[in-house]
């Protein structure tokens, strides 16, 4: 890509939104693409990408620490229950008769060693989980050197079914019904890619300082760039992702510039038409 190309790459920054929904109109009202060929992007989507996950991991950070405030507290309670129930049934003169009550000594202190043990484990989480939220930016490592488009119709809705269908085989997807329902109803969405990350609209986000992506393949039958990410201390396994592609994009070309920024090989099981 020029110099020309890559300066009007630079990103006007927009003011910070905190309404997730007025974010979600922008990129809904936001016809144009990133071009291999001319750099037309509108120049806040990044920004407003960017924007969506931050407000992700803070409502993650706020979550986190509701989570540990409210182990905190029941392990507070759990003790004073623990002191209450071991007193009472150690002054009856007849424990037989209050049989239950000595009972609930034994739950309330496995309860409150629980609640002990997990607690400061989860203040260590949440200091990390803020530190990381106030000090790194993801979007950071990918600003400088991307490539990106825009998917829409049939293969955005393959996208879409292709990204659930993969989450429900690990987690119970039932909380990401409403956000289903509107990134299909929306009928477009943009693809990032960087050789320090992955960016797939709302729904999925891979980034690293280091290269993060190993190889690739394209199935031209069914329009798709399938790419595997290099293995590290935070994906120990391998991980692959599924991209569906315009078709406008599927030739040697724009193939031969995706190889070029990801700095990766990327195999092709068909042989592309070259792009006039």
């Amino acid at each position: 890509m020029s110099d020309e190309q890559n300066g009007n790459l630079n990103l006007i920054p927009i003011s910070t939104v905190d309404n997730q929904h007025y974010l979600r109109i922008l990129l809904q009202s936001s016809p144009s693409t990133i071009s291999f060929e001319t750099a037309n992007i509108p120049r806040n989507i990044l920004d407003i990408l960017d924007e969506v996950y931050s407000n992700r991991r803070h409502r993650q950070c706020i979550h986190m620490s509701y989570f540990t405030l409210l182990s905190m507290t029941l392990a507070v309670f759990f003790w004073i229950g623990y002191w209450l129930s071991y007193t009472r049934c150690h002054n009856i003169k007849n424990p037989e008769s209050n049989a239950f009550l000595c009972d609930l000594i034994i739950i309330f202190e496995v309860l409150t060693f629980t609640l002990i043990g997990i607690s400061p484990v989860m203040i260590v989480a949440t200091v990390y989980l803020w530190i990381s939220y106030s000090c790194y930016n993801p979007f950071d490592s990918i600003r400088d050197n991307f490539l990106g488009f825009k998917i829409e119709g049939e293969q955005w809705k393959k996208q879409l079914d292709y990204y659930y269908r993969k989450k429900k085989t690990r987690y119970f997807n039932c909380l990401r019904c409403k956000q289903q329902k509107e990134l299909h109803e929306r009928g477009h969405g943009y693809i990032i890619l960087s050789p320090h990350g992955i960016v797939i609209d709302e729904l999925l986000m891979f980034t690293g300082k280091k290269k993060i992506i190993r190889d690739g393949i394209v199935f031209d039958d069914e329009k798709m760039l399938n790419l595997t990410f290099n293995r590290n201390c935070q994906r120990p396994w391998r991980n692959q992702i599924s991209i569906y592609l315009p078709e406008d994009l599927i030739n040697r070309q724009t193939i031969e510039e995706i190889t070029q920024l990801l700095k990766i090989s990327i195999n092709i099981n068909a042989l592309l038409p070259p792009c006039f």
